[in-house]
């Protein structure tokens, strides 16, 4: 899963972490608002 290539290294690297934690299994609704939330506040 890949948010845009002007990200922050770090933001990255959390994006990493959350998608190991839930690698093999579908994203609860949370986590689906986690990720746009986190998508509209790190564009430019």
């Amino acid at each position: 899963m890949r948010l845009g290539g002007d990200m922050r290294p770090n933001m990255g690297t959390t994006i990493n972490k959350i998608a190991c934690a839930t690698n093999g299994r579908k994203l609860n609704s949370a986590s689906h608002t986690l990720f746009k939330c986190v998508y509209r506040r790190y564009r430019p």
